[in-house]
């Protein structure tokens, strides 16, 4: 599968204080600049065997420019016509903006929905700020129902995605049986502020804060099943030895493009020194080589840890070179969580069991 991110606008009816664009500078991707990246994914899925496209759009908040998606929804159903490829659509959005022509094209056309929540209304509006001044979880509260109404008619659930922050981390385990209890979230994705400097007092509580989420996990997912958090996953991956050590692909497999038209391997990193090229002069030849002949880093500490071949942390090449000015040197909170994970495997591993088919 290859997977095309397009930041379709950098525009938001919200002031997040975490977001990952920083300041927006309200531009929008000019058409050109879109069709020729959704022409250049068509292109490089031909070498995937399953003929499998996944395009996600992404703000600021998309749905600002819900016109010029179904435009280019339409762009690349008659371009599929050529290539027949399995088309998976998806689209990350504050929640705030949805009526009823909006959610009919979205079941339609069978999106995939992420929803941006932080919690109840008091852990949410900590960060989650509207530019009007309303409170942004009522906001998502007068419109969930739109959101309920896409699960019932589309057989999908919304993913809804959380950040664990300076200002929320000690909140997390209230935050998470308020997602799955009070909203009714039957996926769930946590992230972690990795812009921010953390102390080791700081880490200590969010290991708390998520082994009690952890416990409560375990004890409701026999009357839940469905229940799908993502840090599951990767707390059960973290056991097994990568098989290339640049295990993501990201800018090989997938593509994250910006307004501008700048390539970038994934949102995580969007520092000018992650860029890998741009929709005019193409690809650069070298940071796309780095990437695909990066099998190991020159770190001594890393080399003699347990866990160097399982460990997603050093094979984060951009985001290595953000952190630390050096590909060698992991982000010193990517490499906590990889041994939190480890801790947190060995410590349950009687009931690992029950959920190994994750």
């Amino acid at each position: 599968m290859y997977s095309l991110t397009l930041e379709i606008n950098q525009k938001c009816n919200l002031s997040c204080i975490y977001c990952y664009l920083g300041e927006k500078d309200k531009s929008e991707m000019p058409l050109e600049t879109a069709t020729k990246s959704i022409d250049l994914a068509f292109n490089n899925t031909k070498i995937h065997r399953d003929k499998k496209i996944w395009i996600d759009f992404i703000g600021g908040e998309p749905l600002l420019d819900f016109g010029y998606i179904k435009a280019l929804v339409d762009y690349i159903g008659k371009l599929n016509k050529e290539y027949n490829y399995n088309l998976i659509f998806s689209m990350t959005t504050n929640g705030t903006i949805m009526n009823d022509e909006i959610l009919d094209w979205i079941i339609k056309n069978d999106f995939l929905l992420k929803v941006s929540i932080d919690g109840k209304k008091e852990i949410n509006d900590l960060n989650r700020i509207a530019k009007n001044g309303e409170s942004v979880f009522e906001q998502i509260q007068k419109n969930w129902h739109y959101f309920k109404e896409y699960e019932n008619q589309s057989n999908k659930k919304v993913q809804v995605t959380n950040v664990i922050t300076k200002n929320n981390y000690m909140h997390y385990f209230e935050t998470f049986r308020f997602l799955i209890n009070e909203m009714k979230i039957c996926v769930i994705d946590t992230a972690i502020d990795l812009y921010t400097n953390w102390t080791l007092e700081e880490w200590e509580v969010i290991e708390q804060e998520i082994r009690k989420s952890f416990s409560y996990y375990i004890e409701i997912l026999s009357k839940n099943p469905g229940l799908y958090w993502s840090f599951i996953r990767t707390v059960l991956e973290c056991k097994t030895d990568k098989k290339k050590f640049y295990s993501c692909g990201a800018g090989l497999v997938s593509l994250y493009v910006r307004t501008t038209g700048e390539f970038y391997t994934c949102p995580t990193c969007l520092d000018g020194r992650a860029c890998i090229g741009n929709i005019c002069d193409g690809f650069n030849a070298e940071k796309v080589n780095l990437l695909k002949n990066f099998n190991g880093i020159d770190n001594n500490k890393c080399q003699k840890c347990d866990f160097y071949k399982s460990c997603k942390a050093n094979g984060c090449a951009m985001f290595s070179i953000f952190s630390n000015n050096d590909i060698n040197r992991p982000n010193r909170t990517l490499c906590w969580l990889e041994i939190f994970k480890h801790k947190l495997y060995d410590e349950n591993q009687k009931v690992i069991g029950m959920i190994q088919g994750y």
